[in-house]
């Protein structure tokens, strides 16, 4: 799908246009892009942004819309289609690795009821990764949240398990790292 996208006319393409073209894999596409920048260190406000993302997404499954909706100032923005195309040849071999054990599977986790529970997940995630956390706080949510987004694009209810453990280890680890920090802080004032 994402081939066909970036071999199509014009110069540029829209964020809207590609979620479109994605049909049924648009929100579990959208949730990994937006949580793979933050799977590694970035720089603060990159979080934030990458956080209210899946914030938005995450609203949308919990209201169980059909079509994912997204604000039109993130659905206007475009790529050129020659960085999309690099992008797909360099995702392809690793999308049919993963594609080997990602599967239609578990189909009520990633269906109805199930869609509107992850959606709870990701909005928490979101919600982590837009405060300003010391260290490595934002990394292990977008983690997360880039598991279940693989689960959610394959329709595979194992994965998208997988990343609800996974989910309530980052939320450990995050309100750890908080504690650490203002325990920290406090300590600091403390003695001074």
């Amino acid at each position: 799908m994402l081939a066909a996208l970036a071999h199509g006319e014009g110069e540029r393409v829209s964020f809207g246009e590609i979620l479109l073209g994605l049909h049924h894999r648009a929100i579990g596409f959208a949730t990994l892009i937006f949580a793979l920048p933050c799977c590694l260190p970035m720089p603060p406000g990159i979080p934030t942004v990458c956080g209210i993302a899946l914030v938005i997404i995450a609203l949308n499954l919990i209201a169980m819309r059909r079509r994912l909706w997204l604000p039109g100032a993130i659905a206007r923005k475009t790529v050129a289609r020659s960085d999309l195309n690099r992008i797909v040849v360099r995702a392809t071999p690793l999308m049919r690795r993963l594609e080997r054990y990602c599967r239609p599977r578990l189909p009520i986790v990633t269906e109805s009821v199930g869609k509107v529970l992850v959606g709870f997940v990701i909005l928490v995630l979101g919600l982590i990764m837009i405060l300003p956390i010391p260290f490595v706080g934002n990394m292990p949510p977008a983690i997360a949240a880039a598991v279940i987004a693989l689960g959610m694009t394959e329709r595979d209810g194992l994965i998208v398990l997988i990343g609800l453990a996974v989910s309530v280890a980052a939320v450990i680890i995050a309100s750890a790292t908080t504690w650490a920090a203002i325990v920290g802080i406090i300590d600091y004032f403390m003695r001074t």
